[in-house]
């Protein structure tokens, strides 16, 4: 009997916990769950997509692209009601991913920005400046492009998060908490091309953002979670499932 109560217990606990879980976004691709809702540094995000970032045919990061909350979800459906009025569901979508404009507007919003990275195998220093004179080049002045790679901490390993996030004219780039920080507004403004622009590497992520964006119009944004902690986990395969003996999610640090 003792036993049997013990199980109810548990279940109905696991339950409550389910229950109360933060929402989340998922890459499909890493299994890599990011909150849809977050704070860092006293501010308020909430992100719209996530998506993989790939190198020729290995998978490099998962991400997620978030907006300061206040203004996410009226951006979104002001968008939506001025440059595809009638449209909903699919179609709503299928026009949101061909809408480079759509995109930019993301991009250039006024508000705070934030750009999660959850890697799945090592990234050198190198690598990101590389990534960054290729997607910034059309878009920064080249001395600007060097001053945001100079700002740069370090390498980035196999499980590290990196975050990138501004706060007026302020960058901040942190790897794994070493951050760092540069001020020049139009750093801040056009850094966020990298991940929405025409050639991004994650066009992944534009597609999450355009299927979120499709079936979230005209919704109210959730209430905020009165904690700043939110979970970032990574879904097992099937055959990870078979092989591990212990929980394989990871939780995320308290500013995720």
């Amino acid at each position: 009997m003792n036993t049997l109560r013990l199980s109810i217990i548990v279940a109905v606990a696991s339950v409550i916990h389910v229950a109360h879980a933060a929402p989340t976004i998922r890459d499909e691709s890493t299994g890599v769950q990011f909150a849809s809702s977050l704070s860092v540094e006293g501010t308020r995000y909430q992100c719209l997509g996530a998506g993989v970032r790939k190198v020729l045919f290995f998978k490099a990061y998962a991400v997620t692209y978030c907006l300061q909350a206040s203004q996410a979800q009226s951006l979104v459906d002001g968008y939506i009601q001025k440059n595809h009025p009638g449209l909903k569901g699919e179609k709503l979508q299928d026009a949101l991913e061909d809408d480079p404009r759509f995109f930019r507007a993301l991009a250039d919003a006024s508000g705070d920005k934030l750009v999660i990275m959850r890697l799945v195998r090592n990234i050198s220093k190198n690598q990101i400046a590389d990534a960054f004179r290729s997607s910034l080049s059309e878009v920064l002045p080249k001395e600007k492009v060097e001053k945001l790679i100079a700002t740069i901490p370090g390498d980035a390993k196999d499980g590290q998060k990196i975050q990138l996030y501004s706060k007026g004219s302020e960058l901040v780039i942190d790897i794994a908490g070493d951050a760092r920080r540069i001020d020049d507004a139009e750093i801040a403004q056009k850094l966020w091309l990298v991940w929405l622009g025409p050639d991004t590497p994650t066009p992944s992520l534009k597609d999450s953002i355009a299927k979120h964006a499709a079936s979230s119009f005209g919704a109210t944004p959730a209430p905020a979670s009165p904690s700043t902690n939110a979970a970032e986990t990574k879904t097992p395969s099937p055959n990870e499932e078979k092989a591990a003996t212990t929980d394989p999610s990871e939780e995320g640090e308290t500013n995720d």
